[in-house]
């Protein structure tokens, strides 16, 4: 049985500590990321780990991710 986890601040230095840890324990699915301002790594977060909700700090922001 999976453990699913949200993780808050995710392009951050913890948040990017705790996906190495998910990357390395197969039970932890994420099922939700929230970041900032760093759409690159964040974009690249969501590809790889797909949770089921996404959020950044800005509107305009999230539509730029969108888009891509």
């Amino acid at each position: 049985m999976s453990k699913m986890i949200s993780i808050l601040g995710s392009t951050g230095s913890i948040g990017t500590q705790t996906l190495e840890i998910v990357r390395d324990n197969p039970d932890l699915q994420v099922t939700g990321l929230a970041a900032g301002t760093n759409i690159d790594l964040f974009e690249k977060q969501v590809r790889e780990f797909r949770p089921r909700l996404v959020s950044l700090q800005s509107e305009q922001a999230c539509k730029e991710l969108k888009v891509r």
